[in-house]
């Protein structure tokens, strides 16, 4: 969470996508924050699981047949595909059936009593987002049929993304949807946005504080989003090599990258990867860094962490 600074034009909180969103704006006023949250509220509806009446859930029930979409579902989608490709299908949309079968198959917050144990689903197929087929000059998307989309892992991302670009150029801004972020500009005092690594043990305490000007900051892992059936824990962090909550020996891990939708999909992506090929594939990406704390609670850093960590 960027710490709250003296100077800030609006510093707005509200929720959205089940989590809170910060919105704070330096040299703006209280109509590009509702812009903002309008923005959040719009993308809300059209990209929801959860939300029976939402653009998503239409097109999940289109299986097999072309589905005219609006830009922004067609825009989630088409990137959702370019990082299942960009990973080797390590981060994959199409996960919805698994994710039910763990029992997230409600809004998290409903989830905090536990869940009835349910059966698992049928063997994944790891390579069905491949057929997923795009139409831009109809702007129609055809999924197979019993394939179904979810967009909980790009989706914030993706929104802070959208939102920052609508203030334009120049912009000197932070949005963080539930860890999520944006910060772009030097801050309001003007020595960039301070972003603090929650240690997963003490959710009160930073493991380090990061310093960052017009970069993206996401966070992933199993700390926060985990939930029980019967005497087993699952979390929503799916592994699609194998079809269930994954084994991970992360507990979460923290990315700074070009964009808040690259960090929050390589953050997930690291995360099932592991300790080792996860933070190798993380350095691999060119101006991209990562923070991670093992399960025995080591903290591990890449190369290039050093450069936004503060004393």
């Amino acid at each position: 969470m960027a710490d709250a600074h003296a100077g800030l034009a609006v510093s707005r909180e509200f929720a959205a996508m089940g989590g809170t969103i910060e919105v704070q704006l330096v040299n703006r006023g209280d109509a590009e924050a509702d812009d903002i949250e309008a923005l959040f509220a719009s993308y809300e509806r059209t990209m929801s699981r959860f939300l029976p009446d939402s653009e998503l859930c239409a097109l999940n029930a289109a299986g097999g047949a072309p589905f005219e979409t609006s830009p922004v579902l067609f825009d989630a989608v088409r990137l959702a595909l370019e990082w299942a490709r960009a990973t080797d299908g390590v981060f994959d949309p199409t996960l919805l059936d698994e994710l039910e079968a763990a029992g997230y198959d409600r809004s998290f917050e409903q989830l905090a009593g536990g869940v009835a144990p349910r059966p698992s689903p049928p063997t994944h197929d790891a390579a069905r987002w491949r057929e997923i087929a795009l139409d831009d000059s109809r702007r129609t998307i055809t999924l197979p049929v019993g394939v179904r989309i979810d967009l909980g892992g790009i989706g914030k991302g993706f929104t802070v993304d959208r939102a920052i670009a609508s203030l334009g150029d120049g912009a000197n801004a932070m949005v963080n949807a539930s860890g999520d972020l944006y910060a772009a500009g030097d801050g309001p005092e003007e020595e960039g946005w301070y972003v603090g690594v929650a240690n997963p043990f003490e959710m009160e305490h930073d493991v380090a504080v990061l310093r960052v000007r017009d970069r993206g900051v996401a966070t992933s892992g199993s700390a926060r989003r985990h939930w029980t059936a019967g005497d087993r824990r699952y979390h929503h962090l799916i592994d699609p090599r194998a079809g269930v909550s994954s084994d991970s020996d992360l507990l979460t891990v923290t990315v700074v990258a070009a964009t808040a939708t690259e960090a929050d999909v390589l953050a997930k992506t690291a995360y099932l990867l592991g300790s080792r090929d996860g933070m190798r594939f993380v350095e691999q990406r060119g101006g991209c860094a990562c923070m991670a704390i093992t399960l025995r609670g080591d903290v591990m850093r890449s190369r290039g962490i050093e450069a936004y960590e503060t004393e």
